[in-house]
């Protein structure tokens, strides 16, 4: 069994993706995407009738489980989002009267079962950005089921985010982090930016030849 070696987690829109594609790209890991799409398109029903927060989450449960084991199979892999910010969704929803009491306990049941087979991430990255900019990048790429959710649930996910960090590591105890501040748009296009955040990120890995691996990757 491999293990994970990154795990890029924060709120919807404070650039998981762009650092995901960034570390990919650069360092040469193997992506598994954050799944959030499915059959029935639980997410878009979600996000117009609120009865439909408990299916929802429990099929991202199954899918971020199932997506972590298959990771795990190897020492190459870095994820967009987990199982761990699954719950954060979780225990906002049932504090939002989305879950009824036997429903949050059905999936905190099914969470502390899966948790069991997961091993921690060599590494942590915590994303934050501020509350406009995240509402900015939300109405900018327009997709109509997370504007149609409105500001003041963007914004209790938003609170809900902030003592991330801590409670995964009640979670799973003691993990390497790095939390990165986007609330620069320009990060991206800024190399000494980019590549400051990137030398930090080796650090973490010094096993690993990133320019051998950045090579083969371009060949």
């Amino acid at each position: 069994m491999g293990q994970i070696q990154i795990i890029v987690e924060g709120m919807t829109a404070s650039g998981k993706s762009t650092i995901v594609d960034l570390i990919s790209k650069r360092l040469g890991f193997k992506v598994m995407p954050e799944e959030f799409r499915d059959p029935l398109d639980l997410l878009s029903r979600f996000h117009n009738d609120r009865r439909w927060a408990f299916p929802m989450q429990l099929n991202f449960l199954v899918t971020r489980f199932a997506q972590y084991l298959c990771a795990s199979e190897e020492n190459d892999y870095i994820l967009d989002r987990s199982v761990f910010g699954d719950k954060v969704y979780a225990m906002l929803y049932y504090k939002n009267g989305y879950f009824k009491d036997s429903q949050l306990g059905c999936y905190l049941t099914l969470y502390d079962s899966l948790l069991r087979y997961i091993k921690n991430p060599k590494l942590l990255i915590v994303v934050k950005c501020p509350f406009e900019e995240i509402m900015r990048r939300i109405y900018d790429r327009g997709r109509e089921d997370e504007i149609a959710a409105g500001e003041e649930y963007w914004r209790s996910l938003y609170d809900a985010y902030v003592p991330f960090l801590d409670f995964v590591k009640s979670e799973i105890g003691p993990v390497n982090y790095l939390e990165l501040d986007l609330s620069d748009p320009k990060f991206i296009e800024t190399p000494s930016m980019t590549e400051k955040f990137l030398e930090d990120v080796k650090k973490f890995f010094p096993e690993k030849n990133f320019q051998e691996r950045l090579t083969q990757n371009e060949n």
